[in-house]
């Protein structure tokens, strides 16, 4: 049986503080060893050039910034389809096409992985290259439950049902 293909893209705008929480969580996850089926990508603020790059994946783990109008530091975990119980006045990406956009358009061509969201609700979007320290903090626990998903992908080929 071959094993499945594993994505886990950070995204975010670095020069915007916390916006780019999802790609400097990559330097964090790059500690780690990984099997030689999971891909670790800087998603950055593409747009739809992504979608390119996760058709042959079978699982995607997404890092993000998340408007969840919570205290900085909260952390979501969602799949897709989960977002059509948010109200619409939640502004879920911070990014002009956010990712949602980019999986739908995936799905249109025929090859839409199954995608499994952590967003964190970031307390500054202003210029600068640091995270907040309320951020930050959050990495460790956050490459646990990435580490989590991935095991349960490899061994029972779904995400985990917490």
């Amino acid at each position: 049986m071959q094993s499945p293909k594993i994505m886990v893209m950070g995204v975010g705008n670095i020069l915007l503080s916390d916006e780019g929480l999802g790609v400097r969580f990559l330097d964090e996850l790059a500690k780690f060893e990984f099997p030689a089926n999971v891909e670790i990508l800087e998603g950055g603020t593409a747009g739809l050039e992504l979608v390119h790059l996760i058709q042959d994946v079978d699982f995607l783990i997404i890092v993000d910034a998340f408007n969840g109008h919570a205290e900085p530091g909260a952390l979501f975990r969602f799949q897709p389809g989960d977002l059509q119980i948010i109200p619409e006045q939640y502004e879920v990406s911070f990014h002009q096409i956010g990712i949602i956009e980019v999986l739908s358009m995936a799905n249109l061509l025929g090859q839409a992985p199954q995608t499994l969201i952590f967003g964190i609700q970031p307390k500054c979007l202003d210029w600068g290259l640091e995270i907040s320290p309320e951020i930050s903090v959050l990495f460790p626990r956050l490459t646990e439950l990435v580490r989590k998903e991935i095991d349960s992908i490899q061994r029972e080929g779904k995400f985990t049902s917490a």
